[in-house]
């Protein structure tokens, strides 16, 4: 079987369903994020800037106890989430690129309920598999030795991509909200203590998420770089038709792919609506490019 058909299994078809579907759980979760840490305190902030100045006290403590809740018991919700749906979509490359399952690492079981789970949660809402045909682009054509390290340089190339351009959209935002609050404060005529309650407090826990945020996507970025430098490296060696033998590839291969396991389940989770406003563009490129390396090896190795 091929790339193609491999990946447009029944079973990894599902595999991706659920992934999509636990990944969207987890975004879920994350907006729950969002609405508390950021704008019901800031939206509290202002009114209580408006209203009167006794209320920031409240806003104060309001922000430290949204701190605390993400910390407690939001992010680990969103960690598990994520974790689940990084082994399933491991299990997919796994099958798809053939590459040796790396039970030392990974010993979670099949996660076949999890999948029929979700699979069938993902199934209620979108209707059918057609969004999850093709995971990988363009390889209809693709040599398995080959076509295993184009996806995965697709993989890294894409993700990359994205949280460049989500990483920016959140400093920005905060960016934005923190002048916004400043202004108002020095409208109503800011002291210290009024900075601090007025500004620094209804912006804590949207500024702490966003850092966390913004540290670990640089973590995944740098990452995700050093992989596609390296996946880079191989394709190069290979379309120079340089010496490396079968088990060395192979090795390489299980080691990248390690890497981007850990990067899946630590990395950042990207919005729905950012993510779809971009996979479009994102995909085609990616198509295009993946066509364009399949037929570049195979015509140099078969010169």
């Amino acid at each position: 079987m091929s790339i193609n058909e491999r990946q447009n299994s029944k079973l990894n078809l599902k595999r991706l369903a659920a992934q999509r579907q636990l990944y969207s759980d987890a975004k879920k979760m994350m907006h729950i994020q969002f609405a508390i840490s950021g704008m019901a305190v800031i939206v509290f902030a202002i009114i209580g800037n408006i209203i009167s100045k006794e209320y920031a006290v409240y806003i104060t403590v309001l922000s430290i106890l949204c701190v605390l809740f993400d910390e407690l018991f939001l992010t680990k919700r969103i960690e598990n989430l994520r974790l689940n749906a990084a082994i399933i979509q491991e299990d997919f490359d796994c099958d798809v690129l053939q590459i040796p399952f790396n039970y030392i690492k990974n010993s979670h079981g099949t996660m076949l309920e999890t999948i029929q789970e979700n699979s069938k949660k993902y199934l209620s809402k979108n209707k059918n598999f057609d969004l999850l045909v093709n995971w990988y682009p363009g390889m209809d054509m693709a040599d398995l030795k080959y076509g295993r390290i184009i996806c995965q340089s697709t993989n890294c190339w894409w993700n990359q991509k994205l949280r460049e351009k989500y990483s920016n959209f959140l400093i920005l935002s905060t960016a934005t909200i923190f002048i916004f609050l400043l202004l108002i404060a020095l409208f109503n005529g800011i002291t210290l203590s009024g900075f601090i309650m007025s500004v620094i407090s209804p912006i804590l826990p949207g500024g702490v998420l966003v850092y966390k945020i913004d540290r670990d996507n640089k973590k995944a970025i740098q990452n995700l770089n050093d992989m596609k430098n390296k996946l880079d490296s191989i394709i190069e060696r290979l379309r120079a038709k340089e010496l490396y033998p079968d088990e060395k590839l192979q090795n390489d291969i299980r080691c990248l792919q390690d890497m981007i396991f850990e990067n899946r389940s630590a990395s950042p989770l990207i919005p729905d609506r950012f993510y779809f406003r971009y996979r479009d563009r994102y995909e085609d490129i990616a198509q295009t490019s993946n066509k364009e390396l399949v037929e570049l090896i195979k015509t140099q190795y078969n010169e």
